[in-house]
Order: structure tokens, then C-alpha cells, then sequence
């Protein structure tokens, strides 16, 4: 049996005037729709000339006297930016130019690089064409935790001080050595670089066989075929050249925009095999997940279908979204159309931007979101097993809180720890069409958005904190632990402004702890994989992020809700592509670590 070098320590929303002048929305509503990134027709619209509900029982929640399920202010978060030392705003963002690159900016990725205990952060950076990042000193970012919510800039030291076009990033550790390595997505030669254990990394992509020069976007890190490796998958996005002729919109008064990805050829995805010796194989024809219409912009990888063997999500822009299902041997049939989830409710495919993956309500099935354009819906899948998904968004409430906006980088988290997964969204326009004086709104506010007992969802944000009272051009979103103190924060990119680390400060209705898994026949970290926790008579299955939110990495721990019990009766791991391990009766401790091979069969 293969063991792994030990390298880790153990140790309302704003109504965007909806409100008010709805009528005016529901007027322009068509000129909305028809200025390209939202039709579903693979034709340019007239609007953009280019120059070129099913619901399980709700489980009971553990809940302190006198809770409420009505409750809607208890969950809040505070900005601690500046406190922490953080510094950090996109560069490449909307410019006079209006590039197509300046649309969706960089992601960010939360990963503990240094094996401290500790989440440390990634930013990626982005260029311009006429004012490159190199004349900026714009690089690529990394903040090493250093206790106390407090961070230091170390890119320069830890090698990562590069410049380019950066787009998503993927944090996973492909050669099982203890320590965390980092992918990036960018519009051109996306980069890896090898953690070498000691605080720094070597950029390896050319002599890892990584060397893809397409348009990346999103990527994700998961053992695929179940021999131990994690493999890479990378959503691409469409063809275009800065030489593209800028686009218009059709107006008295035509203004500029960037181009969106209606008429123009998709980028196939690419799906690298992790051959254990430091390098990749690109399997992506014989695997079946290259597909002619592919314009992705986000992915999350689990077992949708509970085989055993992780699936792929891949949120597609004007275009059907795709449910890869494992076969197993590294092949895949797509299965979107039939499973439910390629097009919206109304059968038409949407502007897929952001994925969200996770059990919302607790069935212990994987549940999907995604977000899209505006004056579309978020559409939310419900998992319903052998059958598919539904789509549910409507019958939960989603859609009129969700149609005025354009989401980007989304995820499930129990903020509040009431047993159901609550959500964050990252909103923002990719056109500044202010000045047509239609009701057009460009920034927009952040969604915080609560999980009422799997019946409804209603959006919270008017209480969630300062945060949520501005306008900001959202795009990537992770969550994690950054306190340690066991509830989940947030760290949110931005086009022209800031980032911003949000403090979980929410009232918690129970007591949660930390797990962490560590993989020995299986890949050391099992990204992707499904985690189910028996407490009493609750259970709730757990998601380790692979992929999910937009262009974004979240932290790999998971926050398990557990009342205030001393025992935790079944943790039942099901590593990917592996046998399912058992373990039962555990002591709840802050952080508890269960190694592979030392729990018992389920």
C-alpha cells in the first residue's frame, strides 16, 4: 500500500430600484436580454453589433432554546480587511479598451501552503494589453496567515510574483507529498506551480505537460479514476484576440462594450491525467468530455450520483451547461439534458457563471446552483437520485430575488450552524450601461441568502452587515475558517475595487468542530468526495470542495454542524473511487484528523 510523506502538523438586497420601478425592469426587459450575454441564440442579437418543487422532511436541527426557524437576522459578517493586512485590487479590470479579458477578473483560492494549521490566500492578477502588468508591478498575490486574522504579502519570496492574464485557480497537492500545490487559469499559458515544502514553489507547467494556451477559466483538482493521483480538469472558455473589433451596443447614443460569447467559437475543456511522476497526460478525447459548444465558466466535481466514482459539472455561457458521469477508467458520458440540469426551468440555456455544490436539504444527495445573467434566474437543482434533478429555484423563492442580478462566484455555507446550508453570492454587470438612464445597473450588491428549514430561501443581506450595503462588482468568492474560531468566513474579489475579508460573526445556534481528511491509498487530500456524519438522529453529508464558486478555491476542511454532543456517533468517509471507511463513537475535539485505513468498513 502506497503512504505519503507526513508534511502536514496535525495539531434586501438592495432592490436595484426592482422594487420601485419593477415596471420599468419588466419594460427594457427584452433590450436586457437582447444585449448578448444573456440570449440563448447562437446568433449575435440585435441589441450587440459584432464587428467580426420537490422538497424532502426537513431533519429537526439542533437548536437552542427559544430559536426561531423564522429567524432571518441571524446571521451577519464583518469587514476585517484592512485589520488583516490585506491589500490587494485586480488589475486588468474595465478600461476604456473594453477587452473581452477585463470581464471576469481573477479568483481567489484559500489553502494552508505552509502546513501551519493556517488558511493562507491566493489572488490572481490580471494585464492589459496597452499597459501590461509588468509596468504596474501587478503580480500575482499570496498572504501567509500569521495568526490572529493577520496576514503578510509573501509572493516575491515564495516565488509567486509573476504577471499575466491570471483567471481561475485550483489549489491541490498532485504529487502527495504533505503540501499544498497551486494551478492557474489564464488567457494564455496557464502556469503550476510545485510547493517545495519550505515555504516557496517552482513554476514546473512545461515540464508537468501543462503547457495549454487557451482561454482558462476555472479548474479543479480530483482523483478521477481512483489510483491515488489527483487529476486536473480546466474549463476554457471562447476564441478571441485583442485584434477583435470592440463591440457596441444598438442605441441613439451607441456606447462601447466589451463583446460577449454569442457567435463566437468555444473553447474546448481539457482534462489532464495525473501519471504520479510529476507530470500529465491530456486525455481529454478519449475521455469524452470535449464537446464543440463548450464556453465554460465554472465547474464543480462530485459524486452527483453516488457510484462511488466523482462526476463533473460545467457551467457553460449561452450555451447547455454538462454533467459528465464517470464510468470509470477515466470515461465519461454527458448526461445534462437527460439528468435536468443543461438548461434553466423554462428549457432554455442560461449564462452559466458561478457553481455552488452541497446537501441543501440534507437528503444526502449533492444539490447544484448556479448563477447567470440578469433578468435571468439563479437556477438550483435539486438532486433526486436515480430520476435526476429538478429544478427548484422557483418553489424556494429564488427567482425574484435573483432575476435583477448578475451572479458570479457563489457558495453554500451553514453560516449560522442551523443544520442547512445557506449561500453567498458575488454579483456584478459586465457593461457599465449607466448612461442610457434605463434602470441599467453595473455594480451591484452581494447576496447573503438564508436556508429556511429546506423550505425556503429568503435573502438576508439588509442585516447581514456594512458589507452588504454597497454596490461592488463581485466576481470570485471562497469560504473558510480563517479565525479558527470553527464558523466559515469569506474572502470576495472585485473588478476596480478591494478585496474583502468577511468575519463570520452570526449568531450560532450550535456548536460546529473542524475535519480533516488525509488520504493514504487514496489521494492524500480526497477533493471532491462525500463525507456523512451521524450525530444522534441527525445526518448530513459533506462536500470537500473540488471546484465550485467562480474561478475560486475554498477550503478543504469541513465545518461539521455538532450541536453541543461530546460524541460524534459516524463519520463515513467515501474516498473516491475506494472503498468507504467508517468511524464511530469519536470524541468531538476543535480539529479532529482521520487518516485513511484506520476506520473500519460501513
Amino acid at each position: 500500500m502506497r503512504r505519503h510523506t507526513s508534511g502536514v502538523n496535525v495539531t434586501f438586497v438592495r432592490s436595484l430600484r426592482w422594487s420601485t420601478h419593477h415596471g420599468v425592469l419588466l419594460l427594457f426587459a427584452p433590450i436586457i436580454l437582447f444585449f448578448g450575454w444573456g440570449c440563448t441564440s447562437q446568433q449575435p442579437p440585435d441589441g450587440v453589433v459584432k464587428q467580426d418543487v420537490i422538497t424532502t422532511p426537513p431533519i429537526p436541527r439542533f437548536q437552542r432554546s427559544g430559536d426561531s426557524a423564522d429567524t432571518t437576522d441571524s446571521i451577519r459578517f464583518t469587514t476585517v480587511t484592512k485589520e488583516a493586512g490585506v491589500e490587494f485590487t485586480y488589475y486588468g479590470g474595465p478600461s476604456p479598451e473594453h477587452y473581452m479579458t477585463e470581464q471576469n477578473g481573477g479568483g481567489v483560492a484559500l489553502l494552508d501552503f505552509d502546513a501551519d494549521g493556517q488558511l493562507d490566500i491566493f489572488f490572481s492578477n490580471g494585464s492589459h494589453f496597452a499597459r501590461p502588468a509588468e509596468q504596474q508591478s501587478a503580480t500575482h498575490q499570496l498572504y501567509r496567515a500569521m495568526g490572529q486574522l493577520t496576514y503578510a504579502e509573501v509572493s516575491a519570496t515564495a516565488g509567486l510574483d509573476e504577471f499575466g492574464f491570471g483567471m481561475g485557480c485550483a489549489a491541490g497537492d498532485y504529487d502527495n507529498d504533505g503540501f499544498v500545490d497551486l494551478f492557474l487559469a489564464r488567457y494564455g499559458t496557464n502556469r503550476l506551480w510545485h510547493n517545495n515544502g519550505d515555504g516557496t514553489f517552482t513554476e514546473v507547467s512545461a515540464s508537468s505537460g501543462l503547457m495549454d494556451d487557451r482561454w482558462g477559466t476555472s479548474a479543479a483538482w480530483a482523483d478521477l479514476d481512483g489510483d491515488g493521483n489527483l487529476d486536473l480538469y480546466i474549463v476554457n472558455y471562447v476564441e478571441w484576440s485583442p485584434d477583435d473589433p470592440p463591440c457596441h451596443t444598438q442605441h441613439q447614443t451607441p456606447i462601447q462594450i466589451s463583446c460577449g460569447p454569442i457567435g463566437r467559437p468555444g473553447q474546448p475543456d481539457v482534462l489532464h491525467h495525473n501519471l504520479g511522476d510529476g507530470t500529465f497526460r491530456d486525455v481529454s478525447e478519449m475521455s469524452g468530455i470535449v464537446r464543440a459548444e463548450s464556453k465554460g465558466l465554472g465547474l464543480a466535481v462530485a459524486d452527483f450520483d453516488a457510484d462511488g466514482l466523482l462526476d463533473i459539472y460545467v457551467a457553460n455561457d449561452t450555451t447547455e451547461n454538462y454533467l459528465f458521469r464517470n464510468q470509470g477508467e477515466m470515461r465519461f458520458e454527458e448526461v445534462g439534458i437527460s439528468n435536468g440540469v443543461a438548461v434553466g426551468s423554462e428549457g432554455l440555456a442560461h449564462s452559466g457563471m458561478g457553481v455552488a455544490c452541497g446537501d441543501m436539504n440534507n437528503d444526502g444527495r449533492f444539490d447544484l446552483l448556479v448563477t447567470n445573467f440578469d433578468n435571468q434566474v439563479n437556477d438550483l437543482y435539486q438532486n433526486l437520485g436515480p430520476t435526476g434533478f429538478l429544478s427548484v429555484n422557483q418553489s424556494f423563492g429564488l427567482n425574484p430575488i435573483s432575476r435583477p442580478m448578475l451572479g458570479f462566484g457563489a457558495v453554500f455555507s451553514d453560516f449560522d450552524r442551523d443544520g442547512y446550508l445557506d449561500m453567498f453570492v458575488a454579483n456584478g454587470h459586465v457593461w457599465d450601461l449607466t448612461a442610457l438612464k434605463m434602470s441599467y445597473a453595473y455594480a451591484m450588491p452581494p447576496q447573503l441568502v438564508r436556508n429556511l428549514n429546506a423550505q425556503r430561501l429568503t435573502d438576508v443581506s439588509a442585516s447581514a452587515g456594512s458589507y452588504f450595503q454597497e454596490d461592488r462588482l463581485g466576481r470570485g468568492v471562497a469560504v473558510g475558517d480563517l479565525d479558527g474560531d470553527g464558523d466559515e468566513d469569506l474572502v470576495v474579489t472585485h473588478l476596480e475595487t478591494p478585496v474583502e475579508l468577511l468575519r463570520n460573526d452570526s449568531e450560532e445556534f450550535n456548536g460546529s468542530c473542524r475535519l480533516r481528511l488525509v488520504g493514504t491509498s487514496s489521494s492524500r487530500q480526497p477533493l471532491g468526495c462525500r463525507v456523512d456524519v451521524v450525530i444522534g438522529e441527525q445526518r448530513r453529508t459533506y462536500w470537500i470542495p473540488s471546484g465550485g464558486s467562480f474561478q475560486s478555491a475554498s477550503d478543504t476542511q469541513l465545518s461539521i454542524v455538532s450541536g453541543q454532543v461530546g460524541i460524534i456517533d459516524d463519520v463515513t468517509v467515501h474516498w473516491p473511487g475506494q472503498t468507504a471507511e467508517t468511524w464511530r463513537d469519536m470524541p468531538r475535539t476543535p480539529l479532529m484528523t482521520l487518516l485513511q485505513d484506520t476506520g473500519t468498513s460501513p
